[in-house]
Formats: structure tokens, sequence, C-alpha cells
């Protein structure tokens, strides 16, 4: 997809690790996602919703991706 190289062609650094799966925390990524850039967090989110509607076969409109709305009052007790 000519997107997800776009993306990949901004990226300065390679980031890669091998271990085995059952040594596998999540450390690698959270420090992965925290040295990128907000834009470049948002614009992978994004391509990776898209990719993710498309491989199910859904409609993307309008209406797909927006935020649900919800109002809930909170009282003190």
């Amino acid at each position: 997809m000519i997107t997800g190289f776009i993306w990949r062609a901004k990226m300065k650094k390679t980031w890669e690790r091998i271990v085995h799966i059952s040594k596998a925390g999540h450390s690698f990524d959270i420090g992965f996602w925290q040295a990128q850039s907000p834009d470049l967090r948002f614009a992978a989110t994004w391509a990776m919703l898209r990719d993710f509607y498309r491989i199910r076969k859904r409609k993307i409109n309008a209406h797909t991706f927006r935020l649900q709305r919800s109002v809930e009052t909170l009282k003190q007790a």
C-alpha cells in the first residue's frame, strides 16, 4: 500500500527486536511509539483503521470514524 510506504519512508531510525514469543513484553512497543511524533502516530492509527475496515469489507463513509457522543451527569454524593 502506498500510504504505508510513505509512512515508513518518513522514519529515520530502524527498530527491531528478536526474542522468543514467551519473553516478548510490551516495553519495546511502548518505547517505539513514544519515540514517534504525534503526527506519525496518528497517521499509523488512521492507516490501521482504514485497513481493518477494508479487510472486513465494510463500507467507509462519513460516519464510519465519528466519535461516539454521550452525555452523563455526575453529582457529588
